[in-house]
């Protein structure tokens, strides 16, 4: 148990340049370290027979996991808490069970195979842990998980997988207010507690210590209260062997008296309003709810019809919005030509990119999280396939659409509210033909248990990943303006691997296929234009 509590205690940096907590596809890498390392840990525990019982438990508890995982492994790592999990024990607890063999003779083949490993296995950053701890965290937040649930493996109701150790729920309460993320750091580090507290050894001294230290992360947030109700733990448990706690317990009383609210969550200065505490970020998260619907009225002419296209492809169309014109298309890419390009895009999936404010560059953003890579269309046939559908749909000039791009979302993958097209300050180059992007189109290359979808908090709409479809509207209006209607978002994948293909036409030589209409409509979208506080 000591070798337990000390794991959570190690914050190791791993210099490696992959990430892998933005993209589902990366994760597999980790469970196979981790099954490396495991076999590794075996040997050495076979050697040491007489200091094993504490190293076994250990291995058994981790063995189970990937026993789990083991006939389905894309669906045990498509469950954000397993995926946190995995991250989690190769980040920071396989570095405390190196050191603790350290000083035994028999460590030696074991460190060194696992100095071998780390050659030449996969293994997550710093970042990775991070981006874990976020991702949980705006799960929670967008789809308003209850923590309790959550740290059992309850994702809306269902159970996914193995619930969180009471050291789970501490390192990632401990990694929030790291973050200084305070309103999120609470519940889990209460969560922490409950679970230590029904534990057998939690009145031993070492898990008082924890329960001592997070009285302190209390105390420093404002929770009095909470503070107060451990320190009592404690001193009830060991009243002689904590007798400095006697001090703090007096002046946690005195301020419960007196109605004292201080610490870092009554901090205004830590409370500074920003994009997530907007009324357009909030709407965004009803979307994905489905707390926020379109109305009966606006649904009212919509209807789905068959559209026959010169390749005599019979289209089943699905008209979602009418004003814009927004329209689901279904069974638009087989399952084999999904699963085709889903396997084209592995080996080169990178972290996806945003344009900067001015269009000069593409960077990485928080905002985004996931992994892609781009085609020229002629790189495969299955993806002139997909040009000549937009094709076929819309009538547009393809020859001015920008390189496939294909995107797998992770732990938590999502892209916040956004405009495909771009502002008066973006400075175009020659290879963006000059031009604004006109139109969108997402192909959907998986289904997604939860989760996923694209939503439009103006409209309000939500579109839920349906595999093999496509997705289509017109970013501008028949003037050339951006039409701001069509703001739109990735809401975070609670459960699932999503995969999607994006397909995104420039203006330059449409006048023909969609001409300015006599009177510009531009005003229809103005008052959505700075829509944010």
């Amino acid at each position: 148990m000591r070798v337990l509590i000390a794991l959570i205690l190690v914050q190791v940096l791993k210099l490696n340049s992959a990430e892998y907590f933005s993209s589902t596809s990366g994760l597999e890498q980790l469970l196979g370290t981790e099954l490396v390392l495991l076999d590794e840990l075996q040997k050495y525990v076979n050697e040491i027979k007489d200091h094993a019982e504490l190293l076994q438990s250990e291995i058994d508890v981790i063995r189970a996991e990937h026993v789990s995982a083991a006939e389905q492994s894309h669906e045990y790592l498509n469950n954000p808490l397993n995926a946190f999990r995995l991250i989690k024990r190769l980040h920071s607890d396989w570095e405390t069970i190196e050191r603790s063999v350290e000083s035994e003779a028999s460590a030696t083949n074991f460190l060194e195979a696992v100095t071998r490993c780390r050659q030449h296995l996969s293994y997550p950053t710093s970042d990775d842990f991070v981006g874990t701890t976020l991702a949980l965290t705006r799960l929670q937040q967008t789809y308003e998980l209850d923590v309790a649930e959550l740290a059992s493996g309850m994702l809306q109701g269902v159970k996914y997988g193995t619930a969180m150790s009471w050291q789970d729920c501490f390192v990632l309460g401990q990694h929030l207010y790291q973050l200084r993320d305070y309103n999120n750091t609470l519940p889990w580090l209460r969560q922490s507690m409950e679970l230590l507290l029904q534990e057998s050894y939690s009145n031993e001294s070492f898990s008082l210590d924890f329960v001592e230290t997070v009285a302190g992360y209390h105390q420093s947030l404002g929770d009095h209260e909470q503070a107060l109700q451990l320190v009592n733990h404690v001193l009830r448990v060991q009243p002689e062997q904590r007798l400095h706690l006697l001090a703090t317990r007096a002046e946690l009383e005195q301020l419960i008296r007196d109605g004292i609210k201080q610490g870092l969550l009554h901090d205004p200065a830590l409370h500074t309003p920003n994009y997530h505490q907007s009324q357009e970020f909030k709407q965004y998260q009803q979307v994905c709810r489905e707390q926020l619907q379109p109305s009966a009225a606006a649904q009212r002419h919509l209807r789905c019809r068959l559209q026959r296209a010169k390749s005599y492809f019979n289209y089943k169309l699905e008209e979602l919005q009418s004003e814009p014109y927004i329209v689901q298309v279904h069974e638009v890419v087989s399952l084999a030509d999904s699963l085709k390009l889903q396997q084209l895009a592995r080996p080169g999936l990178q972290r996806s990119e945003v344009y900067s404010v001015h269009g000069s560059e593409r960077i990485s953003a928080n905002y985004r999280t996931s992994q892609g890579t781009t085609f020229e269309y002629d790189h495969h046939p299955v993806m002139l396939k997909l040009r000549q559908h937009v094709a076929h749909l819309t009538g547009l000039n393809m020859q001015h659409a920008e390189q496939l791009q294909i995107a797998n979302y992770g732990i938590g993958g999502h892209y916040e509210p956004h405009m495909d097209s771009f502002d008066d300050s973006y400075d175009y180059s020659e290879e963006d033909d000059t031009t604004n992007r006109i139109a969108t189109g997402i192909f959907y290359l998986s289904d997604v248990q939860a989760g996923g979808g694209t939503a439009f908090p103006f409209l309000p709409l939500l579109v839920k990943p349906e595999r093999g479809s496509l997705l289509l509207w017109y970013n501008l209006h028949t003037s050339g303006d951006p039409d701001y209607r069509t703001r739109h978002a990735g809401c975070p994948v609670l459960q699932g691997s999503k995969w999607i293909a994006n397909v995104w036409i420039r203006l330059r030589n449409q006048d023909h296929v969609r001409p300015c209409a006599l009177e510009s409509d531009t005003h229809l979208s103005l008052p959505f234009k700075d829509h944010k506080y």
